[in-house]
């Protein structure tokens, strides 16, 4: 389904975004946008995830990933805001499901993800008809992990 995230309700966004590099002043513009998903089984296996994302306009799409279970390379163009660097590259991911005691059904399906900025792991769960995202990143230079919680809710 179609995911809007409540940015009044999400928790350490903008030091999340800090701690990735990004100035203060970008870190909250980029935390408040408007940021729309499409999440929809994969057709090969429906454990699997294809998710659109959309343009702040939440019509124009911007990119549509694969979230296979296990190890995988993603691509990427231009800047990232999470990956880092401003010509684009390729990061180390794998994804799978742990069990989370927050979580409705008691799953998370989880991304962790080897970025020239740090390591992130990202667990998506569902509460109370919610989509929950909760990101851990520890930077590359420090030791310090930061934790960041992101509400969606059907749109």
């Amino acid at each position: 389904g179609q995911w809007a995230r409540d940015s009044s309700r999400s928790i350490g966004v903008v030091e999340g975004l800090v701690s990735r590099g990004i100035g203060d002043e970008k870190a909250m513009e980029k935390a408040t946008e408007p940021y729309i998903q499409f999440w929809k089984r994969a057709t090969t296996d429906d454990r699997e995830w294809v998710v659109t994302t959309y343009e702040a306009d939440g019509t124009k799409p911007k990119r549509e990933l694969h979230y296979p279970l296990g190890n995988f390379e993603e691509a990427y163009e231009g800047k990232s805001t999470l990956f880092g660097g401003n010509d684009g590259g390729v990061v180390s991911r794998h994804c799978f499901y742990l069990a989370e005691s927050d979580s409705d059904d008691k799953i998370a399906h989880v991304t962790f993800s080897e970025t020239p900025r740090g390591e992130e792991l990202a667990a998506r769960y569902m509460k109370n008809g919610e989509l929950i995202l909760r990101r851990t990143f520890w930077h590359s230079w420090g030791s310090n992990k930061v934790e960041s919680t992101e509400v969606f809710t059907r749109c």
